[in-house]
Order: C-alpha cells, then structure tokens, then sequence
C-alpha cells in the first residue's frame, strides 16, 4: 500500500468521491459551508522523489496532515492508473504521457473545456480555480524552473 498525504481543502472532495460522508470537520478544514455542494477528486498530481508511487491496481491510503498531530486516514481507494505528467500553469497546458506511445495534451488554445473537465476531476471548480492553487503553491518554483513534473495517481472507490 502506498500512502498520500493531503491538505484541508481536499478532504471533503476525496470523501464525496470515495463515497463517503462528509462530516462537519470536514467541511471546516476545507472552508466549505456546511452542506454546500462539493466536487469530488479522483485523482492527485505528485512530482516524482525517491519513494516509488502507486501501481495500477494497489490500494492508497489517503491521509490529512500526515506525519502531524492532526493527522487521520481521509479514506482508502484503488489506484487506476499511474501517467507521467507535466503542468504549465503559466502556458495553460497540461501535458499527459500515459502508458502508450501517445500523449495527451490539454491547452486553452485549443481545447480550454479540457482543462477544466481535468480540474474538476481533481477537485476544482474549473481551471482558473486549480491554476490558481499551483501558482499559490508551487509559483516561485515554476517561474525560474519550467513546468511541474511528475505524475498524475488515478483512483476509484474499493
């Protein structure tokens, strides 16, 4: 099993897409009003490091806060597939090499609806939205060294 650590603001999306009930905790760690209507995740971006990632077909353990006080299991799910990725926020683009000898290519230029239906599947309301937090999170980074490379976990419900 491999283990993915998450922040507040996701807890609720992973929950509502692994089926699970969203409690008042929540809603709190994500800044949601209570009851409000949340998109789910099913799936996480991660650069690549020195710990392997999941395989397609393992179980993911997905944490809040991990290795911290706060810490507790969000919920558990099935690794789909695993595909190199990389992130543009500045060029509007995402660019995803899954296991063929294709890639896939999401861009504002040409196909902006794309990339938008690619945030939501990761927890966003729309791109701007997810374009938004990488810059937040990662805009030092991305403005000296390029794009953000890694991979993009897939999951489903167990």
């Amino acid at each position: 099993m491999v283990a993915y650590s998450f922040k507040g603001r996701f807890v609720a999306p992973i929950r509502v897409g692994l089926g699970l009930p969203v409690l008042d905790l929540h809603y709190e760690l994500g800044g949601y009003a209570p009851g409000s209507k949340i998109r789910p995740k099913h799936q996480t971006i991660r650069a690549n490091g020195r710990r392997r990632h999941a395989r397609p077909g393992e179980t993911l353990q997905l944490y809040h806060a991990q290795r911290s006080p706060k810490c507790f299991k969000i919920g558990e799910a099935k690794c789909s597939s695993v595909s190199a990725i990389r992130v543009f926020p500045h060029g509007d683009r995402i660019i995803i090499h899954p296991n063929t000898d294709h890639e896939v290519v999401y861009s504002a230029k040409t196909n902006a609806k794309y990339l938008d239906a690619f945030a939501v599947k990761d927890g966003f309301d729309d791109w701007a939205g997810m374009r938004a937090f990488w810059l937040e999170e990662h805009g030092d980074e991305l403005k000296y060294l390029g794009p953000f490379v890694g991979v993009l976990i897939e999951w489903t419900p167990l």
